[in-house]
């Protein structure tokens, strides 16, 4: 599977998890992790999980 640079990459997941608690994103962030899912479709997709599991409220039993 073809990602992003370690920096990067956690720059984009960092920056989603920001988005998810409803934090301001700049519209370069919104871009910047935007050309990350059109580049690294497969890897974007596989850090759902990453992004949801730490964003879930605490005391929350959810996780996927």
């Amino acid at each position: 599977m073809d990602k992003p640079d370690y920096g990067i990459a956690e720059k984009c997941i960092t920056i989603r998890k920001r988005s998810k608690r409803g934090e301001f994103i700049t519209e370069e962030e919104h871009q910047l992790c935007g050309r990350l899912c059109d580049k690294y479709r497969e890897w974007y997709m596989d850090t759902e999980h990453r992004v949801f599991n730490e964003t879930v409220p605490f005391g929350s039993g959810a996780r996927r």
